[in-house]
């Protein structure tokens, strides 16, 4: 991304084809030196096979950016999230911890932790 220097986008949102345009893309950040919000659309024109940019700065870039969140349908951030989600690796250990309900019944969960503190949940028995 360009505005006063070049910067890289901190999220970009993937939109929905329309009957005019293929390949859009929204991309959103921060300019480091004027802290302007700089979004800029870009987007493949069907009929004549070109591509569009849009670019907007400020508030504009804002309303621009409410406006095609119902258009989204996939963000970088979100599949980076899911990514990273934390699993036990490397060498782990079991954890049973008995548990008792609301109403008197208790069960067993079983857990999986590893060393570096995550932990998952592998079965859950009732008692």
């Amino acid at each position: 991304m360009r505005h006063c220097c070049e910067f890289d986008a901190y999220d970009i949102w993937y939109l929905k084809d329309s009957e005019e345009f293929s390949n859009r893309a929204l991309f959103i950040g921060d300019c480091p030196i004027c802290n302007k919000h700089v979004a800029i659309l870009t987007q493949r024109n069907v009929k004549t096979n070109s591509f569009l940019t849009i670019k907007k700065v400020g508030e504009c870039a804002i309303s621009f950016a409410k406006e095609l969140i119902k258009e989204i349908v996939y963000s970088k951030n979100a599949i980076n999230k899911m990514k990273f989600r934390p699993k036990p690796y490397g060498w782990r250990y079991g954890l049973n911890k008995e548990k008792k309900d609301k109403k008197g019944n208790t069960y067993v969960e079983q857990y999986a932790k590893d060393f570096y503190g995550n932990k998952e949940l592998v079965k859950r028995e009732e008692g």
